[in-house]
């Protein structure tokens, strides 16, 4: 993704460098790359992309490795992407149900925030959410190398399978942007726009959701983006999706340039 625009970060309370986000973002994408060649082997990686190794993938620049990620998820498929992960996946749901047991309704919350000059929080805003209605899924998978699989459903809701910050494996669950009841992420009333939702699994347990606030001042969006956890999950992993927040917006932000600048 081309950067064509100004991003000013805060990673939970300190700020970082466009370079910093970028090198977080690099690290990931070489762990995935690696992952992805491992499970598909070498004839499975050649069927998908001819002409290419992940050495050469490894070494390759951060865009390139993008590229390239997003081209393999895409040539998987939802079933292939299912299968690939569905040890991983098994585990983790089990995982999740024993953190919302063990957390008894406490939460933990991680959050970035992110400035952006010469944009409209609204016109994002609006981008974003189209991400989800129109069900755009190369751009929402290409926001962030722990994206597996990210999907609009009927009804306002989406699917995600991602690696969550700091985990060791990705997870699958469904976001639902019509309910917050549960949400323990507080309203900050300075920001007038708000995305949010609850992360349920296929049964309906609650496991966390999503408070992403937006506003404009002074010409500069500002956007405070947050996620909450069951209180039992490690401080590392908390601080870790920090990060994974930062790149998965800024990537969005970047992607968003015609719809969202406003100069």
């Amino acid at each position: 993704m081309a950067e064509v625009i100004e991003i000013r970060a805060t990673v939970g309370e300190r700020p970082v460098t466009r370079d910093q986000v970028r090198e977080w973002e690099s690290r990931r994408a070489t762990g995935v790359l690696r992952k992805l060649a491992s499970h598909l082997g070498s004839r499975g990686l050649a069927e998908l992309m001819p002409g290419c190794s992940v050495e050469a993938l490894v070494a390759a620049p951060l865009d390139v490795q993008q590229s390239a990620l997003t081209e393999l998820k895409t040539g998987l498929g939802h079933a292939g992407i299912y299968a690939m992960l569905k040890r991983e996946l098994d585990v983790s749901d089990r995982m999740a149900r024993t953190g919302v047991a063990l957390s008894r309704g406490r939460t933990k919350h991680s959050a970035t925030c992110l400035e952006v000059p010469g944009y409209s929080a609204e016109r994002f805003a609006t981008w974003f959410n189209n991400l989800v209605t129109a069900n755009n899924e190369p751009d929402m998978v290409a926001a962030c190398p722990d994206h597996y699989l990210l999907r609009g459903l009927p009804g306002g809701r989406q699917e995600v399978v991602e690696t969550t910050g700091g985990s060791p494996m990705p997870s699958r669950f469904l976001v639902d942007y019509t309910r917050t009841e549960a949400l323990t992420i507080p309203v900050d009333p300075r920001y007038p726009i708000q995305i949010a939702g609850q992360a349920f699994l296929d049964d309906g347990l609650a496991i966390g959701g999503v408070r992403h606030q937006f506003l404009d001042r002074d010409g500069t969006l500002h956007a405070l983006l947050t996620v909450q956890f069951p209180a039992t999950l490690p401080g590392r992993l908390i601080r870790q999706h920090q990060w994974h927040l930062a790149v998965e917006f800024s990537n969005w932000l970047i992607a968003a340039a015609p719809a969202a600048a406003t100069a």
